[in-house]
């Protein structure tokens, strides 16, 4: 059995220590957290260049980034320049999360759900979204407003600004992982299975068509309204996936999973 020596990229303490520490598969554990964690040996960078220098030297076999803003900042462009293990998505996929616009252009070209736009409203609230922004308007006064705030922050992004119908429902966060070649997404109780598969297999289809390069987790934001799965937005965080079911051929270990997915072998995994 291959043991793993695993880097948790955080800045507050891990929930997830124990998870890992229960794994089969689990050499040695590190955690960037300055707060004192018994369990784990502790790593202090100052940049993602000399955190991915201490990788090699200390032969870490797998980072997983819980800190969104250093995904966003390009922790995995610089580990995987220094061929680091490094679970999250490069900076050219991060627009996902930061351009609604480009989002929903991206989406909807692998006819993959997303909720209508809206010229002229005639229901409130309605949610103004653009390029970094995300607001909920009850009036026509406050669609005003909030673009005038917008304008005088940057005209620039104020030129990326829609208006987008207001779905009701819970809102789901849909975890997945991404081996360059295939996409394993895990399932969520509460969302009908059939469309989460649907859903999945166009996501998989988008990253592939459009060449991506990224080892990593991705987490999807979804609303089930009338029998269709939207999607409404995308996280980059790491979040621990539900392993308390088994998954095939080997017992629930999200260590089996990132290894799984270094060998570029997600396709073999059934949940």
């Amino acid at each position: 059995m291959q043991s793993l020596n695993v880097l948790i990229v955080t800045q507050k303490k891990s929930k997830y220590v124990d998870t890992f520490r229960q794994s089969g598969y689990l050499n040695k554990l590190y955690s960037t957290s300055k707060e004192e964690v018994d369990v784990v040996i502790s790593l202090n960078f100052n940049t993602f260049k000399e955190l991915a220098q201490k990788c090699r030297a200390l032969q870490i076999d797998v980072v997983l980034v819980e800190e969104e803003k250093w995904v966003m900042e390009g922790i995995a462009n610089v580990m995987k320049k220094n061929y680091v293990n490094c679970f999250a998505p490069t900076t050219d996929w991060t627009n996902l999360g930061l351009s609604h616009k480009y989002a929903r252009t991206l989406l909807q070209k692998y006819n993959i759900d997303v909720p209508p736009v809206i010229n002229l409203p005639e229901a409130f609230p309605i949610l103004v979204k653009g390029d970094g922004v995300l607001k909920i308007a009850n009036s026509l006064q406050d669609i005003i407003s909030i673009k005038e705030g917008i304008f005088k922050t940057s005209p620039e992004i104020s030129k990326t600004v829609f208006l987008e119908e207001y779905l009701h429902g819970e809102k789901q966060v849909v975890i997945s992982v991404f081996d360059g070649k295939h996409l394993l997404t895990f399932p969520n109780d509460n969302i009908n299975r059939e469309l989460l598969k649907d859903y999945s297999k166009k996501l998989e289809a988008m990253f592939l068509e459009e060449k991506a390069n990224f080892v990593g987790f991705i987490n999807s934001e979804l609303i089930e309204n009338n029998g269709i799965l939207y999607n409404t937005g995308f996280k980059f965080n790491f979040i621990m996936p539900d392993l308390s079911k088994n998954i095939a051929p080997k017992p629930s270990d999200i260590l089996y999973v990132c290894l799984s997915a270094i060998y570029q072998k997600l396709n073999e995994i059934e949940l």
